[in-house]
């Protein structure tokens, strides 16, 4: 099994450190994105939460937010969790996949940019569970949605290789965000 990235980890740290400081200047958007191994996830939910408790401690304003509870949120205010919705999910399911794919990133952005729309750079958000938006959003997408609207400290854990292979994916290939800072 792999180890987590103690290094670059600290890298991190330091870099939204300085960033809710005011130490570090970003140039568009202050998007971290941090790159681990898929297998890894339990470690990292745990290594992000210990990293909000120092920033806490340290007097920085810091949160989580589960990307998996914004899914199943916003599944439920489209109506995918009703049970006649449900049972005609097998008949329909191209169709709801490409529906999913096209509104659930709004619906995910749409809440996140409420949660966080009075939040300037000096406040710290982790959005965990990226892992469980996959198929229907990528993050990308998602941060493209955010950016003008969120102005706080972003920071997201990404369980792959690079942006654009989420997961390991092989896949088609997704259009990669390039305004956040790759970690």
């Amino acid at each position: 099994m792999s180890a987590w990235d103690s290094r670059r980890f600290r890298i991190l740290e330091c870099r939204i450190r300085e960033t809710v400081t005011g130490k570090r200047h970003v140039i568009d958007v202050p998007f971290y994105i941090y790159l681990y191994k898929p297998e890894l996830e339990l470690e990292c939910i745990r290594e992000f939460k210990n990293l909000v408790i120092r920033l806490r401690k340290d007097k920085i304003i810091a949160e989580t937010i589960s990307l998996a509870s914004l899914m199943i949120d916003s599944l439920e205010h489209l109506g995918c969790l009703d049970e006649q919705f449900l049972s005609e999910e097998k008949l329909r399911r191209k169709e709801i996949y490409e529906d999913l794919e096209r509104e659930l990133p709004k619906e995910i952005a749409k809440r996140l940019k409420n949660m966080l729309k009075d939040k300037d750079v000096s406040h710290c958000v982790i959005l965990l569970r990226a892992g469980s938006l996959f198929p229907f959003v990528h993050i990308s997408n998602l941060l493209t949605r955010l950016e003008g609207s969120v102005r706080c400290t972003l920071v997201l854990p990404y369980p792959g290789n690079k942006e654009g292979n989420m997961l390991n994916y092989q896949g088609r290939s997704v259009r990669t965000y390039y305004r956040g800072e790759i970690i």
